[in-house]
């Protein structure tokens, strides 16, 4: 009868060099980026930066870099394995398509990869 749509929420579409950067910059500030799930040739994967132990301070001492199921002390170690389909995170020509952003302990906790505005604003589909 009425007209109203449930409200779909769009991927979000993201360079992944622009990732890198956010999490770089908040390395920088003491503070860990938290992990995303992206999609990228239909492929999932896990990328981000966070606190070891969880429990620990937010500093750049405890802060941790992760691609997929490895884990890293060091930023430049982090930047320099991130290769998907063999090429390097600077060298894909397509963007990711977040899928979950803000993963703490296996959980979301922004619902909508747009909850968090300092991907939202590097969008490409804004």
């Amino acid at each position: 009868m009425f007209g109203f749509k449930k409200k779909e929420n769009k991927p979000l579409l993201i360079m992944g060099t622009d990732v890198i950067e956010i999490i770089k910059s908040d390395y920088e500030e003491d503070m860990a980026f938290a992990l995303i799930e992206f999609l990228y040739d239909g492929k999932q994967y896990t990328m981000g930066s966070c606190v070891l132990p969880a429990n620990a301070e937010e500093c750049k001492e405890n802060i941790s870099f992760v691609f997929q199921d490895r884990v890293f002390k060091k930023f430049d170690e982090f930047q320099s394995a991130v290769f998907i389909d063999g090429k390097h995170i600077f060298q894909l020509d397509k963007p990711l398509e977040v899928i979950r952003a803000g993963i703490i302990d296996h959980e979301a906790l922004l619902k909508s990869p747009w909850g968090d505005r300092r991907l939202a604003d590097k969008a490409i589909n804004k």
